[in-house]
């Protein structure tokens, strides 16, 4: 719905519902960002539930990482699960993880969990704002560097023509994002500096914006490259996971923000269970996707605007990876 209302009101009147019990991931690998806390957790152990052979989680603690596995693994022993490290923060990190991505025999599913929420600004170590850098330009790559083992995968190992899957972790609060920055000569730029940082959440629900304007165009693309070159089917999409009683919000310390979570907030299996719907069971191409079902995304995006927008931050964004990443757009199929 995007307003405030309609929030509260699915909060309140809807409740997630896990995978069906006929699912059967035998045989599949799956790969979780932030697979070792909230949201990314509970995913990573609905999967297992559903008999997928192997799981990998990309964690920036390894030791948390391992935890999360052996919780994993007590309840799903058959399922095999490994821990890589990944700092959103670091592009070395980022190409590293990609690099062994890109050495799997398969990879059938893939869910971009790992973000950040923070109410002040702070710089990561790459020179970018922390949003920036984790919630988009870190998320964006991993999109692009898991997408030739996908591929892949779909050509190789997927039955009757089913996709390899792609679900990165959005929200409804880019319904909410103001986004002034969308008319700066460099939209990125311009979000790295201190002063283009609003209050309060505007800088997280920004993000999230961004999250959905890359999905589609990200979507575009790899869809008309298959559709050009036969490639074997991707399907990428957006998830609104709700809001959730999770460990993103631990710097929310606003007052009445948890009295207010207490109220409203989906517990994280529920949470998960939006993720593991989004990454499984839906089917709509560059869709978004919330309360289990295709939705359609903001104003905004749907809009002109949006549309021109939704370039431009391709092309600032593919400029920012190439750097860091020579030929990203070759490598990873586009």
């Amino acid at each position: 719905m995007g307003g405030m209302l309609g929030f509260l009101y699915n909060q309140l009147t809807f409740t997630p519902k896990p995978l069906p019990e006929s699912i059967n991931l035998s045989g599949k690998t799956a790969l979780i960002t932030g697979g070792n806390i909230g949201l990314g957790l509970e995913a990573a152990k609905q999967l297992a539930e559903r008999g997928l052979s192997r799981l990998i989680l990309g964690v920036r603690t390894i030791s948390k990482g391992e935890a999360a596995r052996d919780e994993i693994q007590r309840q799903s022993p058959d399922c095999e699960v490994v821990v890589w490290p990944l700092d959103m923060e670091s592009f070395e990190s980022i190409k590293a993880f990609g690099e062994r991505v890109r050495k799997l025999e398969r990879l059938d599913i893939v869910i971009l969990s790992a973000g950040i929420k923070a109410l002040e600004y702070k710089r990561a170590p790459t020179g970018h704002e922390a949003h920036i850098q984790v919630n988009h330009l870190a998320t964006s790559l991993l999109s692009l560097l898991v997408l030739p083992t996908l591929r892949k995968t779909a050509s190789t190992h997927s039955k009757n023509n089913k996709p390899t899957r792609l679900t990165i972790v959005t929200s409804e609060v880019h319904f909410w994002s103001r986004f002034p920055d969308q008319h700066a000569p460099q939209i990125l730029l311009e979000l790295d500096e201190p002063s283009s940082f609003g209050a309060g959440m505007e800088r997280y629900n920004t993000s999230k914006l961004l999250n959905i304007l890359w999905v589609r165009e990200l979507s575009n693309r790899v869809a008309g490259r298959e559709n050009d070159n036969g490639h074997g089917s991707i399907l990428i999409n957006g998830v609104n996971p709700g809001l959730c009683a999770s460990e993103l919000h631990r710097s929310h310390t606003t007052p009445g923000v948890q009295v207010f979570n207490k109220v409203f907030a989906w517990t994280p299996r529920q949470g998960g269970s939006c993720l593991v719907d989004a990454a499984v069971v839906q089917m709509e191409q560059g869709g978004y996707v919330s309360e289990q079902v295709g939705k359609r995304p903001s104003p905004f995006v749907l809009s002109e605007q949006g549309g021109r927008v939704q370039k431009k931050l391709w092309e600032e964004t593919m400029g920012i990876l190439s750097e860091v990443v020579p030929g990203i757009d070759l490598l990873s199929g586009l």
